[in-house]
């Protein structure tokens, strides 16, 4: 039996429709699914992609397999002009879809103002839809509200607890703060957090590549049996198609990969869990 209930993104299935990702999460075993709709991650999308029809088409689909959705991802910077009306498409879509919370980033430091005179809208949107808010810290290099574990206490006294709290990317650290050592600093966020992401990564000379559990520059064994202690939450954010530059910028592969090639690593990266306990 895996520990405790752990959901899988449908990153690791960018270039396919839903209709294939969540056939092949069943195929895989996998009964709780985090949706991604990431700019620049996955498959372009709009905000006006976010129906509920589409939302109702999903939940259908997700039914005939017996799955679910807790959490959906919809990173977007809050400090932006536009932020709660696109948080608000967003909340809306995740609780069409189930979902709990909507993880999405905090802001850059330039936005830094705009998103704390944001934040009370931004909590009132989360509350009218029944979800939680919860911020990521990024992996992209650009200075943000939310860079490590040690910003996180001053992050959330600025905010409110009840419609805000914090997903930590481990994956993210390493392009975002190399000089930081992941696996310390996730045991600091631990008690400070309400959801993990699990993201395999690797340096290469180009840049990093993101990976199966177990072949990762990052102690996953150590941090999950840390989660599984504590009783956290997580989701495996496996991206296979994504990698970044030296700079820490993102790039996807030109096609997707092979949906079996997909079946095999995120299959083989579920047995590395089993096996784990």
């Amino acid at each position: 039996m895996r520990p405790l209930s752990f959901s899988v993104s449908t990153a690791a299935y960018d270039g396919y429709g839903f209709d294939r990702i969540l056939a092949s999460l069943a195929r895989c075993g996998v009964r709780d699914v985090e949706f991604a709709f990431i700019d620049g991650y996955v498959e372009a999308f709009t905000d006006a992609d976010l129906t509920l029809t589409l939302a109702d088409d999903l939940c259908r689909e997700m039914r005939a397999f017996d799955q679910c959705c807790r959490y959906f991802s919809g990173h977007i910077d809050l400090g932006l002009d536009n932020a709660p009306e696109r948080l608000e498409a967003r909340c809306r879509f995740a609780a069409a879809l189930g979902a709990e919370c909507v993880i999405t980033n905090a802001a850059t430091l330039g936005n830094r103002a705009r998103f704390l005179a944001h934040a009370k809208r931004l909590s009132r949107i989360a509350r009218h839809h029944g979800v939680r808010i919860l911020l990521e810290n990024p992996g992209n290099g650009e200075s943000n509200m939310l860079d490590h574990a040690g910003d996180i206490p001053a992050l959330m006294a600025m905010l409110d607890d009840d419609t805000f709290g914090i997903n930590y990317d481990c994956g993210n650290l390493l392009s975002h703060q190399p000089e930081r050592h992941p696996e310390s600093d996730i045991e600091q966020a631990l008690p400070l957090t309400d959801h993990f992401h699990i993201k395999p990564c690797r340096r290469r000379a180009s840049g990093y590549d993101f990976t199966e559990l177990g072949d990762s520059d990052i102690d996953e064994a150590r941090v999950l049996r840390a989660l599984m202690a504590a009783e956290r939450p997580f989701s495996l954010e496996l991206p296979f198609r994504l990698h970044r530059d030296r700079q820490a910028q993102p790039w996807r592969d030109r096609s997707p990969l092979p949906l079996d090639l997909i079946e095999e690593k995120l299959g083989r990266s579920l047995e590395w869990l089993d096996n784990l306990q």
